[in-house]
């Protein structure tokens, strides 16, 4: 595997990108603008993309033979993999072929979660080395607070993965940072930064209100 030159990449202010990927997490119907220069390695990390029923422009564009059920979802849910190089299929003449009509998931899809919610990748895939590469800027005390928030609830879903129980949201890094920046608000109005939340006592209450939060969130989105 190829590995990417580290130098450092502006993720822009903080509380603006967070603003943006909640917008585009609740709504689905925005696409994230990410400043992804030359790099494709979203489309090179060995990716299962999760393709919606709705999604007749994309799933027309895609041959039939490419794509199975999404394991645990309603029919209609399709997914479609990768090559033996671990590629996307789509992805053709170091392009993707369907760009106009991608995935709603490719479209949401921004590796800075994993530098905001401080997750380290356990697999160092192309993903993984670009991620590291981000640098958010936090210009204000509320910055500041933002991200603290997202990484203390990063932290909290890392301990305590049972607190979102029966659902889907912490498969791999990429969702467990995703479920962070949904939760992140339980932590900001409670002012548990990663500095004290070692010390939390009532784990089981921030449980609760996280599990309420994550509901919430995905109530929004259905209802958009």
């Amino acid at each position: 595997m190829k590995k990417i030159k580290q130098t450092s990449l502006d993720a822009g202010r903080f509380s603006t990108w967070l603003r943006n990927i909640r917008k585009v997490l609740a709504f689905e119907s925005y696409g994230m603008n990410v400043p992804c220069g030359e790099c494709h390695a979203c489309c090179k990390s060995s990716y299962f993309v999760h393709i919606k029923p709705e999604e007749t422009r994309t799933l027309c564009r895609i041959p039939k033979e490419l794509l199975f059920p999404a394991p645990l979802l309603p029919i209609g849910h399709m997914v479609l993999g990768y090559n033996e190089h671990g590629c996307c299929p789509m992805f053709v003449g170091d392009k993707c072929s369907i760009y106009r009509f991608r995935p709603v998931t490719c479209r949401s899809f921004d590796c800075r979660v994993l530098a905001a919610s401080g997750i380290t990748a356990k697999d160092n895939n192309l993903i993984a080395q670009h991620a590291r590469r981000w640098k958010f800027s936090c210009p204000t005390k509320r910055d500041r607070n933002l991200l603290s928030a997202v990484q203390a609830a990063a932290m909290f879903l890392q301990r305590y993965p049972e607190c979102l129980r029966d659902n889907l949201a912490l498969r791999d890094e990429i969702q467990l940072a995703v479920a962070a920046i949904k939760v992140c608000d339980v932590f900001f109005n409670n002012n548990v930064t990663t500095v004290n939340l070692v010390r939390a006592t009532h784990d089981s209450e921030i449980a609760k209100k996280v599990l309420k939060s994550y509901k919430m969130f995905e109530k929004r989105k259905r209802a958009a």
